[in-house]
């Protein structure tokens, strides 16, 4: 967890609740709050041309999204959308950066945080570089399962439906459910109640 309820309610947090595919906020909306996940995912997409959305990153409970944005003001080049059922917590963007500027110890775990997630960014900007799916997705699935430090083999389950999958790596839905049948047909993943274990 970035900050502890503690910290946030200080800050004169509230909880939200938010339903599967609910909008958080939207592209275009000026940053006044900083949210933190307290249960759920929450995934920052942009919607394409062809009417197809992009996944262009996800929070899980204790992480925060999009709180770089209340330092510049700029507005939200991306939605924020609930994944699942979440609760998040939201503080009003101005107490949180006074908070910020104001407790040294704040700021840098805000930077390690920052820090971790342009690590993972650029990774993922990586695995997109890749022109073979199979590959694609299996240096995604290797990068998640290195996330959660789990080592074993089949012993992390990808948290992403298929359509979420096509919607990180750019792939065609088709092209990952193809992929996932063969790269299980050839021992890389395991099918389980139809959840994938890499």
């Amino acid at each position: 967890m970035i900050f502890s309820e503690q910290i946030l309610f200080s800050l004169g947090a509230e909880i939200l609740q938010y339903e599967v595919n609910e909008l958080i906020f939207s592209d275009g909306q000026k940053p006044n709050y900083y949210y933190q996940v307290s249960m759920g995912a929450v995934k920052l997409t942009k919607d394409r041309e062809n009417g197809t959305e992009a996944i262009l990153g996800i929070s899980f409970s204790g992480e925060c999204f999009a709180e770089t944005f209340l330092f510049d003001n700029k507005a939200y080049p991306f939605n924020a959308v609930a994944m699942d059922l979440c609760e998040i917590f939201r503080v009003p963007g101005e107490r949180f950066v006074d908070f910020v500027k104001n407790t040294q110890e704040s700021l840098l775990k805000l930077y390690c945080y920052n820090a971790e997630k342009v690590y993972y960014r650029y990774v993922m900007l990586n695995c997109l570089s890749i022109n073979d799916s199979m590959l694609r997705l299996i240096e995604l699935f290797r990068v998640l399962k290195a996330y959660y430090s789990k080592s074993e083999p089949f012993s992390f389950q990808i948290p992403f439906t298929r359509q979420q999958l096509s919607s990180i790596t750019a792939l065609r839905l088709e092209t990952v459910i193809r992929t996932v049948k063969k790269m299980e047909k050839n021992k890389m993943v395991r099918i389980i109640n139809g959840k994938i274990f890499y």
